[in-house]
């Protein structure tokens, strides 16, 4: 039997239109020193930060339901097979952007400042330490938003093995969220403003844990369920989203990224296993518009950069403000639908053949 999360991919797709539209709004300044364009349709999303950290909950989840489930029907967890899932999944676009960032971009860009001319900068991003790269070298457009695949990998790299060990996922990750939030509070606390400080900051581990605590909530069939079913609970969750989406245009404190994380995975429940709820995103094309997702996050940047440097000095600032939102949001859209169907696919279908829980 098939396992499937109806709305799931309607959530991928929303986060990842959410931060094309953050980046639209605020890079051109970051990247060009041009001022942030009007907020006219930001309202309508939650903001960058946010966005990632529903993609964090989503991936928390989502993997630790298959765990469970292949630890079920076959005793253990295949480490193996999980790594070529993530490698197959997420490498080849990926390593793809890294490629065209350093031969395509030269070609189109005049005068482009080309990132990889560094070389520590380019070993961090080939090695998945672009959170570290991040703070070390921000901006270095387009590849700066890789820092958010970098600490997914890196929460990957040893969740499998604690999967395969038998023990208790619950235990583990109360124990993660508990020792982040303690370590963000005691080094917040110490030492403000310290390299440290803000890479630990930055590794969402808790967001990936919480994602999780809920899968596990809804695979043991936890008392808890009963009040995150609830249709208050489950209405404040949507009524959560809306607000970010109109009042919150920046992830203010770490106490309330806590707070939506929670509130994402009251969400992600809701939408997906709870048949009660109002939300219905189960659509075909919400389902087919989230299998592009992965590519709408890492391509816009990209598409973004080349728009502001070959289109900005030659169109009047009033067209441009106009036009620079449906001309990015649609490219990316087309790019990644392309992308999909003839870069990735193959891959995915290489994917499946390594999958246990289907």
């Amino acid at each position: 039997m098939k396992i499937h999360f109806k709305g799931l991919n309607a959530l991928r797709f929303y986060a990842a239109v959410s931060v094309v539209v953050h980046h639209v709004m605020y890079n051109p300044n970051v990247w060009y020193g041009l001022p942030n364009l009007p907020d006219t349709v930001g309202r309508f999303f939650i903001n960058g930060t946010d966005a990632v950290h529903l993609f964090y909950v989503l991936s928390g989840f989502l993997i630790t339901y298959l765990m469970l489930v292949e630890r079920e029907r076959t005793g253990t967890v295949s480490v193996k097979k999980f790594y070529l899932r993530r490698v197959l999944r997420i490498w080849p676009l990926y390593f793809a952007l890294i490629l065209a960032t350093a031969l395509v971009l030269p070609l189109i860009i005049p005068d482009f400042k080309n990132p990889l001319s560094n070389p520590v900068l380019t070993a961090l991003l080939v090695l998945f330490q672009g959170n570290i790269a991040f703070i070390l070298y921000y901006p270095f457009p387009p590849l700066e938003h890789l820092w958010s695949i970098a600490i997914e990998e890196q929460f990957y790299l040893f969740i499998p093995h604690v999967g395969k060990s038998g023990a208790k996922l619950v235990k583990v990750f109360i124990t993660i969220i508990a020792f982040w939030w303690s370590l963000m509070a005691i080094t917040g606390w110490l030492m403000p403003d310290n390299f440290f400080t803000i890479l630990i900051t930055y590794m969402r581990y808790d967001c990936i844990a919480i994602g999780g605590l809920f899968a596990c909530a809804y695979y043991f069939k936890y008392d808890v369920l009963k009040w995150i079913y609830h249709p208050i609970v489950g209405g404040l969750s949507f009524v959560v989203l809306v607000v970010i989406a109109i009042f919150i245009p920046e992830a203010p404190s770490i106490p309330y990224t806590v707070f939506t994380a929670l509130s994402f995975g009251v969400l992600i429940l809701n939408v997906s296993t709870n048949e009660k709820f109002f939300l219905k995103l189960d659509h075909p094309w919400l389902e087919s518009a989230g299998n592009l997702s992965y590519g709408i996050y890492m391509l816009h940047p990209f598409l973004l950069l080349i728009f502001l440097s070959a289109v900005h000095t030659h169109m009047a600032e009033p067209i441009y403000q106009f036009a620079s939102y449906p001309i990015i949001i649609t490219a990316t859209i087309v790019l990644s639908w392309l992308s999909y169907r003839f870069f990735e696919t193959p891959f995915l279908k290489l994917k499946d053949t390594f999958k246990v829980a289907r």
